[in-house]
């Protein structure tokens, strides 16, 4: 078994229209000369140009839009043997390199994800206080920064990010679920680890349960899963949304329910249906 150290990780982070690095300074809490940890960046643009004359720290530029594009990009380029996957809003806490190296060294599962904390200091779920692994279920609710994997698994079985999902895909959510089920799906572990290594606000583009933009993903995924029973799954988001009190009018719940079903419709069909592309920062 390898022993890993601080300089075997890579942090990947995608982000757009970026010119200078002010932003990593930020997540850092540090200025760019002081940060020693290995970067690479994805910047989406059209016109912005980031440059970097830092050894550690690399850039490569990208036209297409796609979350998902840019993390793959990112793990198709990613030299280390440790890989974090950060979002570009994120504060990483002090010694969290060194947190994820240690769990690295101490379990053998291919992924493994950390806890999250909000800007007020507690966590953004509620995390269970010890060592577990993953199942179908647990992945749901898990962070894109607060994922981690040994690189050489995931290449070897080319493992990515399903590019229809995600922020500025046809399907707008869920891509970190998608991913993690694809390594489930390869009978790769995934461990947890309740280490807190990464702030982030407390409310995220998932938390959106009334947007037809997060329910037509939802029906896209319950339709990857099984195109049969996708139907009653979009009955079922239709009721949670009812029993939660976030919609009470029967006209809005059957559109919401529609858009689900259509979003597992376009999925099994391949249908590329016209969409916005939102990403945001």
């Amino acid at each position: 078994m390898p022993t890993y150290t601080n300089q075997d990780l890579e942090i990947l982070i995608a982000t757009m229209n970026r010119s200078d690095f002010s932003f990593l300074e930020t997540m850092f809490k540090q200025s760019l000369d002081s940060i020693n940890a290995h970067v690479l960046i994805v910047n989406q643009s059209l016109d912005s140009e980031l440059i970097s004359i830092h050894e550690n720290i690399r850039v490569i530029p990208m036209r297409e839009m796609g979350l998902s594009k840019s993390r793959n990009l990112a793990i198709e380029n990613s030299t280390k043997d440790l890989c974090w996957i950060l979002d570009d809003d994120c504060i990483i806490e002090t010694d969290a390199i060194s947190r994820v190296v240690a769990a690295h060294n101490e379990y053998l599962d291919t992924v493994l994800t950390f806890k999250t904390i909000t800007p007020s200091g507690k966590g953004f779920y509620d995390y269970k206080k010890s060592f577990y692994r993953h199942d179908p279920k647990t992945i749901i609710p898990v962070l894109s920064p607060e994922i981690t994997f040994k690189r050489k698994e995931i290449v070897q079985l080319n493992l990515r990010f399903d590019e229809r999902f995600g922020l500025g895909a046809q399907f707008q959510d869920s891509e970190n679920l998608v991913f993690l089920e694809e390594v489930l799906g390869k009978n790769l572990e995934i461990g947890f680890v309740p280490e807190t290594i990464v702030q982030h606000d407390a409310v995220t583009s998932s938390d959106e349960v009334l947007s037809d933009r997060l329910i037509y993903a939802r029906g896209a995924l319950a339709g990857r899963r099984n195109a049969i029973t996708a139907v009653f799954y979009s009955f079922k988001y239709v009721f949670f949304l009812w029993r939660k009190g976030y919609e009470r009018s029967l006209s809005v719940l059957w559109h919401k329910m529609m858009v689900f079903q259509q979003g597992a419709n376009d999925y099994v069909s391949g249908f590329k249906r016209p969409h916005e592309n939102d990403v945001k920062q």
